[in-house]
């Protein structure tokens, strides 16, 4: 069977020759065989998952930007790879390719700005890029119009053909400017020293002193773009008869994406884990 991340970029090639002829996305599922329950985990970085146990994931699962380094920690991985941060993808582009060479799953989502510093991952068949998915008819990723990694790799599990989502540690609440941070001439941010305690992640040290970021931008950026995905979602399932259920996994005192999916309890969710 062809890998699916394979069939992708088949069609990304196919629509950079002739996209005149393209009704539908056919990397997503809805016939008889599709089983009853495709579930996936779409992992944010958020501190709800502070003391997660990821070792106990048993499911599909795709992971974000830069949590590659405790993966490395704990030598487990994510079933697929997201990142469509352009600071993020240039600044780490050398640890990214490495970890991309790792081969520890079994597709990538990136960005095309990643290209001018690494060419050579423009032939890495389990690597595709957002701007290729965007140009697609009929692919939801046409309609995008704000993104963050963690909408756009929620839209990925879409396209995939998952029909239960589940989300885990996609908090929305950052603190936009950490005591150890200084603003760049550019607008991007700089982490002057690794922190002792950072609010916005689960592990204190996910960001290192030397590191270069966006500005989160959370009520402009992040939660804009969900609106949008909830949007997207509901036409395409619909136009597409495709069933599908999406919860998100938090904690009392954290809305994360409660006001767009079902909450459940973060504590429950290696018993409910389907």
């Amino acid at each position: 069977m062809t890998n699916i991340i394979e069939e992708i970029i088949d069609e990304c090639d196919a629509e950079t020759e002739d996209n005149s002829h393209r009704h539908g996305h056919p990397a997503v599922t809805t016939d008889v065989d599709m089983p009853p329950t495709k579930p996936v985990t779409v992992i944010g970085n958020g501190a709800t998952l502070k003391d997660f146990d990821f070792n106990k994931l048993t499911g599909d699962t795709i992971g974000l930007t830069m949590a590659y380094r405790y993966w490395r920690k704990i030598d487990w991985y994510p079933k697929y790879y997201v990142n469509v941060d352009h600071v993020v993808l240039n600044h780490h582009h050398k640890d990214i390719q490495e970890f991309i060479k790792e081969d520890k799953c079994e597709g990538y989502l990136l960005s095309r700005s990643i290209l001018t510093v690494c060419p050579d991952l423009k032939d890495n068949v389990k690597v595709i890029f957002l701007e290729d998915l965007q140009k697609q008819m009929g692919n939801p990723f046409q309609y995008l119009i704000e993104w963050c990694s963690g909408s756009v790799a929620f839209l990925f599990a879409v396209i995939l053909g998952y029909n239960r989502i589940n989300t885990i540690g996609i908090d929305c609440n950052y603190v936009e400017f950490l005591p150890e941070t200084s603003k760049c001439q550019d607008g991007t941010l700089l982490i002057r020293e690794t922190p002792t305690s950072n609010p916005n992640y689960f592990i204190d040290d996910y960001q290192i002193a030397g590191d270069r970021y966006n500005k989160p931008n959370c009520e402009k950026v992040h939660m804009v773009s969900w609106c949008h995905i909830v949007f997207i979602l509901t036409g395409y399932t619909r136009l597409n008869n495709f069933l599908m259920s999406v919860y998100c996994y938090t904690t009392d005192e954290v809305e994360g994406l409660t006001k767009f999916f079902t909450k459940k309890d973060i504590k429950t969710f290696f018993s409910e884990e389907v």
